[in-house]
């Protein structure tokens, strides 16, 4: 329990204040005082809530004290439990250690990377935990500006990066507290300094917000190439594809791309689901500029779809991309079809959002992506979840090409999670992958009651399949893992054109 005392800063408050706890036999765990909001802390364990009245009465009797409420924590609790909250978010472990080299505060990831529990490590010398390298006592006492030392615990290579703690006095004089150390490893520096080479440049170049990995199929590569085309010009444009295929991410690296080029750097990206857009929101269009982005745009109600109809009949013509205006940018996973049969949105205001229409095509179109997106979103996992990043058998990336993703990436997101968590510390095969579709290829009735007929049958529908995927004897051999000429063999053997 906490208890919030406002008062008056004078002498012998904080001690009238606490003498009060000694009738009602309650013990203190904490005392604090803070000067800036003229209040005391006090903490104790639990009281029962008649002791507590009574004690609260006792506290409103002083003289100073205007008011006294419970409280769930002090400033400093919060303070210390939003700095550990900070750290801990951190790449990398954080050790603090008082002057004499003892523990006082270590994140998980430290704690890991020393392979002790935390519990274990506090209040304890650090030395006891490395072995190997000694610390002198004069390390801890008088602190350096800063250094680095690199360690090896269990064929583990870790970088130790020490800065010393000072706290001023009420002189100004700084004086050492401690030493603070962070907790780099290689392997996690590594993982790093790839997801900076691959971080998105939309900025500079659309092409290379996605990574050349996701963008082979020849699909993405004409949706940007469209979507390049359609950045510059203030029309209205409709962004359709199936469900979970991107369309957001598309538009955050067409507004970073477009928003480089801007004279009015104040120019943002808002962004409203259809189903909470009411005619209040319809005011942004008038006094800012940016993008003005409407999810699942065929939800709009018919109110808003008469103000934003009448909206866009008053808009200019012929404009420039520099004008201070809002650019309005719908997103559906309805086909056009569905979209202009006027059952959903008023024909005239379709027609008026589909000024420019820009398809984002599905996982079903992007096989040749597959394989890139699965290595860049277990790559991100890695990062998320501070692991090593698996490798992936041919035959689970053969799986998963021959699905048909009706949940496109974001079901392909799910899957490699899914993956991800359960599979630990070896590669990937295709029975480690749960597909819902997954036993179409394995209850198979025995053909001609020969197993090697059904077989070589279950085989002949596989490679055809394949095929057009890698389209050449060369890229199928190599994605199967076999070689040109016996794959070649079977190509002639089942009738599979080349």
């Amino acid at each position: 329990m906490r208890l919030e005392i406002q008062c008056e800063d004078r002498i012998g408050m904080v001690r009238e204040a606490l003498d009060l706890f000694i009738p009602h036999q309650i013990d203190m765990r904490l005392v604090e005082v803070d000067t800036k909001r003229r209040c005391i802390y006090c903490g104790f364990s639990d009281i029962p809530f008649a002791k507590l009245q009574r004690l609260l009465a006792d506290i409103r009797r002083l003289d100073s004290v205007e008011d006294v409420k419970t409280v769930m924590f002090t400033p400093s609790e919060r303070e210390h439990n939003a700095l550990y909250t900070l750290l801990e978010a951190l790449p990398d472990g954080v050790i603090s250690v008082d002057l004499k080299g003892h523990i006082t505060m270590a994140t998980e990831l430290a704690a890991e990377d020393l392979q002790v529990p935390i519990a274990q490590l506090l209040h304890k010398p650090l030395q006891h935990f490395i072995k190997g390298m000694y610390f002198s006592k004069e390390t801890w006492a008088n602190p350096k500006e800063g250094t680095s030392k690199r360690i090896r615990i269990r064929n583990k290579t870790l970088l130790l990066e020490m800065k010393p703690i000072f706290v001023s006095d009420d002189d100004g004089m700084a004086n050492p507290a401690g030493t603070v150390i962070y907790v780099k490893s290689k392997a996690r520096l590594d993982r790093q300094a790839d997801s900076l080479k691959q971080a998105p440049d939309a900025e500079n170049r659309l092409e290379t917000y996605f990574l050349p990995v996701v963008t082979k199929s020849e699909a993405m590569r004409r949706t940007l190439q469209q979507a390049k085309a359609f950045a510059d010009v203030p029309q209205p444009l409709l962004v359709q594809g199936e469900m979970g295929t991107g369309k957001r991410d598309l538009i955050n690296a067409l507004f970073q791309y477009w928003h480089k080029g801007q004279a009015d750097s104040e120019a943002q990206l808002v962004i409203c689901p259809a189903r909470d857009m009411t005619r209040d929101h319809l005011p942004t269009l008038e006094k800012s500029s940016g993008w003005f982005v409407i999810e699942d745009v065929e939800y709009l109600s018919d109110e808003v779809q008469i103000v934003l109809g009448n909206w866009l009949a008053r808009q200019p013509s012929e404009s420039t991309s520099f004008g201070a205006r809002m650019r309005v940018v719908c997103l559906s996973s309805l086909t056009p079809v569905q979209l202009a049969d006027g059952t959903r949105i008023q024909k005239s205001l379709y027609f008026s959002l589909a000024t420019l229409m820009l398809s984002v095509p599905s996982l079903r179109e992007r096989k040749d992506d597959l394989e890139g997106l699965v290595q860049h979103i277990v790559a991100a996992l890695s990062e998320r979840y501070r692991q090593p990043v698996p490798t992936i058998s041919k035959s689970a990336f053969v799986k998963l090409a021959l699905y048909a993703w009706p949940g496109n990436l974001k079901e392909l997101q799910n899957t490699c999670l899914q993956t991800f968590l359960t599979v630990k510390d070896r590669e990937w095969q295709a029975d480690d992958i749960c597909l819902p579709e997954c036993h179409d290829l394995i209850n198979r009735t025995l053909i001609a009651d020969s197993l090697e007929v059904t077989v070589k049958q279950w085989e002949a529908d596989l490679l055809k399949q394949l095929y057009p995927r890698f389209p050449s004897t060369r890229r199928l051999a190599k994605a199967v893992g076999m070689s040109h000429s016996a794959i070649a063999n079977k190509l002639k053997e089942y009738g599979i054109s080349t």
